[in-house]
């Protein structure tokens, strides 16, 4: 939980550091590793890993194409999670009409194709894009998605500005300036 939630880089690599040298649970060890190599892939500066990404007509996206040149929020949603998808894209539509110079993409994590595409239709998401993933397991492994709420900003050349905001934090703004 703590590589969930605390994004200090330095602090991480004193966490696993020490939590290696204590754990003898081989399997549990694993596991933490794996997550402490996943959120480190997640620096500032650094490129998303490459996870597959499909639009409206089912074509693959290459991820450095969804910037624009512009500064990118990605966030995240769930046709299973109605209350969030609503209330993160009215979200992404203010904050739309406040910064027009700012990318927002909505990439819907869990859905089949065909309950994907019933929310494109039944919802009013305006112009911003959305996207889907093809594979749940990779892009929750790849990009630690772990809840709803996270978002991903991207600078104007695809590096990562900070892989670990929510679009409802109070100082979510910051980021955008």
């Amino acid at each position: 939980m703590y590589l969930l939630e605390e994004q200090n880089m330095f602090n991480n690599k004193k966490f696993i550091d020490r939590y290696l040298e204590l754990s003898t649970d081989k399997e549990q060890q694993k596991e933490v590793k794996s997550i402490y190599d996943a959120v480190q892939n997640l620096k500032v500066g650094n490129k998303l890993p490459e996870v597959e990404i499909v639009d409206k007509n089912s074509e693959k996206v290459d991820l450095q194409s969804i910037t624009d040149n512009k500064l990118t929020v990605i966030f995240f949603w769930s046709s299973y999670a109605e209350s969030h998808l609503e209330g993160v894209h009215k979200k992404a539509k203010l904050y739309k009409e406040k910064y027009p110079n700012v990318n927002f993409v909505g990439i819907n994590i869990n859905d089949a194709s065909e309950n994907w595409k019933r929310a494109l239709k039944d919802y009013n998401f305006g112009n911003i894009k959305e996207l889907r993933s093809t594979n749940f397991s990779d892009i929750k492994h790849k990009w630690v998605i772990t809840k709803l709420h996270r978002t991903i900003i991207l600078n104007p050349d695809g590096t990562i500005k900070n892989a670990f905001v929510n679009l409802f934090d109070v100082n979510f703004e910051k980021d955008l300036k």
